[in-house]
């Protein structure tokens, strides 16, 4: 006769644990709870100490199974274990998921969804005795091993999106559309633009008189330059 094999510590806790945050009705929640949990579990959740009542409310509020909730998805991405002393009967786990909670409820026609990041870290000891008397006629096997302490971090927020514009139809009523001002606009169209003289090939304006090292002398009535004189006109 073979012994059972009993699954890791990690995957006995990643199973259960997920099985609690998916089930589907309050029913099967607290059969899976049951079935993770000591009945006298020690906790400690975001550093506050719950008793077994409150911490089983607070994993409910997180899971598929809470009023208004429609479904859930968990993702576990890490988890570290430390075996007893014999064996996987007991031990230490850490896991650390994600899990994804759909609402019944829409927001602009799409399901709102709220995001749970966790570290979970858990004492597992055998503390169940095999019932009695064993049926032969059931197969399976018997998992003596329960949480006896956790302390669990944990976050919760409502995801947010954004509707396309695209999804409304400015052409159908009760729909008003904003036009936004361009980049040189205001209210009335856009203002004045201002181009650099390099972009407009503009050249210094000549005035008359003006050559290529300036302006001529000035001419005053009675006075000689070089060789011409100029003289007032007798009236």
């Amino acid at each position: 006769m073979s012994l059972l094999v009993l699954p890791t510590l990690t995957a006995w806790t990643s199973s259960r644990l997920t099985a609690i945050l998916t089930a589907k009705t309050q029913a099967d929640f607290t059969t899976a709870f049951d079935a993770l949990f000591a009945r006298n579990v020690n906790v400690t959740f975001n550093g506050k100490n719950l008793s077994r009542e409150q911490y089983h409310a607070q994993l409910l509020s997180q899971s598929s199974a809470a009023a208004g909730e429609e479904g859930a998805s968990v993702s576990v991405q890490g988890q570290l274990e430390v075996q007893g002393d014999q064996g996987q009967i007991s031990g230490l786990v850490g896991v650390f998921y994600t899990s994804l909670v759909d609402s019944k409820f829409l927001v602009m026609a799409a399901p709102a969804e709220s995001k749970v990041v966790s570290s979970f870290n858990a004492i597992i000891q055998a503390t169940e005795p095999r019932p009695q008397p064993i049926n032969p006629r059931i197969h399976g096997y018997f998992d003596p091993r329960r949480i006896v302490t956790v302390n669990q971090i944990a976050t919760d927020q409502a995801l947010h999106f954004a509707v396309p514009t695209k999804s409304f139809n400015s052409s159908s009523p009760d729909v008003t559309t904003k036009s936004n001002p361009g980049p040189f606009g205001g209210r009335f169209g856009p203002g004045p633009v201002h181009l650099n003289p390099i972009e407009t090939n503009a050249h210094p304006e000549t005035f008359p008189g003006d050559g290529e090292f300036g302006a001529p002398p000035v001419l005053i009535p009675g006075e000689t330059i070089g060789d011409e004189s100029h003289t007032k006109r007798q009236a």
